[in-house]
């Protein structure tokens, strides 16, 4: 596949705004914005110079999905063989300081990440370069200056592009036949992990559709667990469904490093009118956060106009959270710009994509939670899970 050129535009036009002669990254969500390939294992590292040369160095056994995915230049190599035990910093040291001869991007500021960072996994282990990542540049190309990258790197994952947006688009209406499911699976007497296991292997079947790598978690939280769900993460455990449970189906799908982040809630049997009047509330919060979406928006009236919301319902001190962060390039970032918090500084800008999930959690009762995927754009809010 080849480059997405308006994202390669915006990396060029980003670099050339600032002193760097390149960024090196070995993040995944970042060698994925920067060249279009998402890694398996951690050990790969992109280049993108300030000439506007993207280059990927890869693990031999990676080289089959790099070039199904990406159209930048690929340079293997070994991070391991049976004559040599190494780490990967040692294996990748000589190929980087030839593409960086290549390049001569040899003296000058080189940007790369520094700081503190949510990485989205992208195989059951990942290899982390750390503070090895500066080390291997200053080795490869000593007279270089290593500088930070990531508020750079930070605001081009913050805007996506039209592509972008499809792919994440894409893996948002797949996850809809899990959600489908989800409503035939809930019943009496199941456990939720009968219920997640269900979900998601009805998702695993339609997983790679218009995908190399595709994977769903899904998560099942019923009656007072659903209540916990207000919390960092989603867990499923065994308890067993009952009658007038808030049962809350949270999931996490990705395609190729692009995400989704949705949760949908349902009763089972006939709502009492007080899990009425929540949902209510709950739809009236989601509408008026939808309607104030748009570029040069400020993100903490996004949250506000949520918040105002369910604090006239009487539900204030029951939205736990934040209103949304950004989402695509991970699931589960709360840093992820924009940032849609009470506190935010973020302006939306069209091209962003973040979720819009407002709460309700009440202990004895229950918590409910509508979670979209929405991206912003000239005209306002496109949501991206437009599904039960």
């Amino acid at each position: 596949m080849a480059i997405d050129e308006q994202r390669h535009r915006a990396v060029l036009t980003a670099l050339e705004q600032s002193t760097l002669q390149a960024v090196v990254s070995c993040s995944p969500s970042e060698i994925l914005l920067l060249t279009g390939y998402w890694p398996v294992m951690g050990t790969s590292l992109a280049v993108f110079s300030r000439s506007g040369d993207v280059s990927v160095i890869v693990p031999e056994d990676e080289m089959e999905i790099a070039q199904t995915t990406s159209s930048a230049r690929l340079i293997p190599y070994q991070p391991e063989t049976l004559e040599r035990l190494s780490q990967p910093t040692e294996a990748l040291l000589e190929p980087l300081r030839k593409l960086l001869v290549s390049l001569r991007c040899v003296s000058g500021p080189i940007g790369t990440s520094l700081s503190e960072a949510t990485q989205a996994a992208s195989y059951q282990s990942m290899h982390h370069f750390r503070g090895t990542l500066a080390d291997l540049v200053r080795s490869a190309a000593p007279d270089v200056e290593i500088v930070s990258a990531d508020p750079l790197l930070k605001r081009l994952t913050a805007i996506k592009t039209p592509t972008e947006i499809g792919r994440i688009h894409a893996q948002a209406n797949l996850a809809a036949i899990g959600f489908a499911v989800a409503q035939r699976s809930l019943r009496v007497g199941k456990r939720e992990d009968e219920v997640a296991a269900e979900i998601e292997a009805a998702f695993a079947k339609v997983a790679h559709q218009g995908f190399q790598r595709g994977r769903g978690y899904f998560f099942c939280m019923s009656g007072p667990n659903s209540t916990k769900a207000a919390g960092a993460y989603g867990r499923t455990r065994s308890r067993v469904l009952e009658e007038g449970d808030i049962v809350m189906i949270h999931a996490n799908t990705v395609g190729d490093g692009y995400w989704t982040d949705i949760t949908r809630t349902y009763i089972l049997g006939e709502p009492t009118k007080q899990q009425k009047t929540m949902q209510a509330a709950i739809h009236q919060a989601r509408e008026a956060a939808l309607v104030t979406i748009a570029p040069g928006v400020s993100a903490k009236q996004v949250d506000a106009a949520a918040r105002d919301v369910l604090q006239s319902h009487g539900f204030g001190d029951a939205f736990k959270h934040a209103t949304g962060h950004g989402v695509g390039f991970a699931a589960a970032n709360p840093q992820a710009l924009p940032r849609l918090h009470p506190k935010s500084p973020d302006v939306l800008e069209a091209g962003m994509t973040f979720n819009i999930e407002p709460a309700i959690y009440i202990e004895g009762v229950g918590g409910m939670r509508h979670c979209d995927v929405v991206a912003c754009t000239d005209t306002g809010a496109l949501v991206l899970t437009e599904f039960p």
